[in-house]
């Protein structure tokens, strides 16, 4: 294991590079948790202050990777009086690779992406075998319905790859819903780092779209190496009802405190 984030230690985050526009953007908390007491709140509004060239609230989970098999896992938890159903995409995980900048490439898509849109997941993967890439095409896969006030378990495994040794598994609440074969990145000489949040692009510049404010919860973030497995990387757990209670007793507390895919400018 590379990496876990559980949220119940004094210095949640440490060292992990945080992208947000305000003291709003992240919050821990013990209102809602998937495990233990305790997780991360990440809210984005459409009046934001970009950062970075885009309207988010992110946490850079990992530098680029330094071997091309990785597994990646988390919680994440949805309310429905805060995430209403929204017709544009957002991204809540992405694996991003930095630009070649000596061959001219800039800032663009990611190269796999985790969206949400009309109340649906979407699988968004890319790939470009040219050493300099001008643009790319999205292969979007459904990966079924939003359901809200309720936690769901992603577990990701990647064969970071542009040619046909590439692979994307991804299981949710421990079914498998996708295996996609081949090309899955950028021929970059970086390999993808790996970022959780909220980045809407519709936003960006004083954008509007159906909703003004998304708001959703992570726990038990985990990154494990090639030796990793999918027993360890799914806890088999779900949330108790104490803490849905708890959620319920602290909304209003926590709200005093505080598929078309474009993804323009997104680092």
């Amino acid at each position: 294991m590379l990496f876990t984030e559980n949220f119940e230690g004094s210095t949640p985050f440490s060292g992990v590079y945080l992208e947000k526009a305000g003291s709003h953007s992240l919050e821990y908390v013990t209102s809602l948790a998937f495990q233990g007491s305790r997780s991360a709140r990440f809210e984005l509004r459409d009046s934001d202050a970009m950062v970075n060239s885009g309207t988010r609230a992110e946490a850079m989970i990992t530098k680029p990777s330094e071997h091309k098999e990785r597994w990646y896992s988390f919680a994440v938890y949805f309310p429905s009086q805060e995430y209403a159903k929204d017709s544009k995409s957002e991204i809540i995980s992405q694996w991003h690779q930095y630009p070649d900048e000596h061959l001219g490439e800039k800032w663009g898509n990611p190269a796999n992406a985790l969206l949400v849109g009309n109340d649906r997941f979407t699988m968004s993967i890319r790939h470009d075998a040219n050493a300099l890439t001008t643009s790319s095409v999205a292969k979007l896969y459904d990966l079924g319905s939003v359901a809200k006030d309720q936690w769901h378990e992603f577990v990701f495994h990647h064969i970071h790859s542009y040619g046909s040794d590439g692979l994307v598994e991804i299981w949710h609440n421990g079914k498998k819903v996708l295996e996609h074969k081949g090309g899955n990145m950028f021929n970059n000489a970086k390999l993808p780092h790996w970022k959780l949040g909220l980045y809407k692009w519709e936003w960006n510049a004083g954008g509007t779209t159906d909703v003004s404010k998304r708001v959703l919860y992570f726990d038990n973030i985990r990154v494990g190496n090639q030796n990793a497995q999918l027993s360890e990387m799914s806890s088999g757990a779900t949330a108790t009802p104490e803490n849905r209670l708890n959620y319920q007793r602290g909304y209003s507390r926590l709200i005093s405190q505080s598929v078309r895919v474009q993804c323009r400018d997104n680092r």
